[in-house]
């Protein structure tokens, strides 16, 4: 686990490099990333490129669903958030 601290102006997928960067230099084995909807983007996939082998699976609920929705990968992060 890694955090980086950054002004609020910062958008997620502008942040998510300087976090996967962190990531890298403590756990370099590490090369996929789960993100919701702010992480989607040709923008954020060429930065993570930059850095080496990364994926980023993009986890969003479904068109018609509404209300609240359990994701199986969000539960993952939300999860790990809790233990910490």
């Amino acid at each position: 686990m890694a955090a980086v601290v950054h002004p609020a102006d910062v958008q997620d997928r502008d942040g998510a490099p300087l976090a996967a960067a962190r990531i890298h230099s403590l756990f370099p084995w590490l090369r996929h990333l789960i993100g919701d909807g702010g992480y989607a983007g040709e923008k954020l996939r060429g930065a993570l490129a930059e850095l080496g082998r990364w994926t980023i699976e993009i986890v969003k609920r479904g068109d018609r669903a509404e209300g609240f929705v359990v994701l199986p990968q969000r539960r993952i992060v939300e999860r790990s958030f809790a233990w910490l």
